[in-house]
């Protein structure tokens, strides 16, 4: 596998070896340059002065939104060994359990975008990003319809690094949204009882906001309730399946509500049913 090592520096991230069982990708939110995303990482502090320790594992570079400069399109840069960890995912209350057992790859990229009064596409910064870089979305995700665009060389070179990835941790690349995505179109047949709701949705894989199995006792409650909601929904949005530790390639969206990344943009999503 192609990369580059530019390495965080020691304090960083955690030397400390993990079994990888899960995948997240991110978007930086931020410009194309991945040499930039970890400098920035390298000096990042807290409030009083601390290490933050805040970084994934990969950084895969973009398009550059002011000139156009394709220089690092599609470059992946290693900031430190896989195997290893640092905080990437914010998920309240699981200690980094699955930061530990996830890796992380970035995806340089702005996200969401507003468009002005004079037609211009502007990110959440107020800078401009072309029309040729902007994706607008069939239907709105987290209350937004336009994009900045993945590039054909970003897509491409996540697909390879996430077999790279599958093949090297033995992590089943299918499972997550892949699953869900398969699941988007599904429909409830009418006219089922409570308990034959409740035995659909196990069998479709629909699980309650627990992020486990329904009870099939025919009684109505909040986990049932949540089931039923989930038909039919976006893959990419929460799914508390991530939180049991559910294997598989995820979006930071998957496990952190209110977050925008990964959007569900037509090439990504074809990247990940091609896996």
């Amino acid at each position: 596998m192609n990369f580059k090592d530019i390495f965080l520096s020691a304090g960083e991230y955690y030397p400390t070896n993990f079994k990888k069982t899960t995948i997240y990708l991110h978007h930086t939110s931020g410009s194309h340059r991945p040499d930039w995303v970890v400098s920035g990482w390298d000096k990042d502090q807290t409030a009083n002065g601390s290490t933050r320790r805040i970084a994934t594992s990969f950084v895969v570079g973009g398009k550059s939104t002011r000139n156009g400069d394709e220089t690092w399109d599609g470059t992946i840069v290693r900031c430190f060994p896989e195997s290893q960890w640092a905080w990437h995912l914010g998920a309240k209350g699981t200690n980094g359990m699955f930061d530990k057992l996830s890796i992380g790859i970035e995806i340089c990229n702005y996200g969401y975008l507003r468009k002005s009064n004079n037609g211009q596409y502007m990110t959440y910064v107020n800078s401009p990003v072309p029309e040729d870089q902007v994706c607008k979305l069939d239907k709105p995700f987290r209350g937004y319809t336009h994009y900045q665009k993945y590039t054909d060389a970003q897509i491409s070179n996540v697909r390879d690094l996430l077999i790279y990835l599958g093949n090297t941790h033995e992590i089943n690349l299918k499972m997550g949204l892949q699953e869900w995505l398969h699941k988007e179109n599904l429909i409830m047949p009418n006219g089922l009882s409570i308990v034959e709701q409740q035995r659909w949705l196990n069998g479709h894989g629909f699980v309650g906001k627990n992020g486990k199995r329904l009870t099939e006792d025919g009684l109505w409650g909040a986990n049932s309730a949540y089931a039923v909601q989930s038909v039919g929904k976006n893959a990419f949005e929460y799914n508390p399946l991530t939180r049991t530790g559910y294997p598989g390639v995820w979006s930071h969206g998957s496990i952190r509500q209110g977050k925008t990344d990964i959007s569900p943009q037509p090439n990504m999503i074809q990247m990940i049913m091609s896996l």
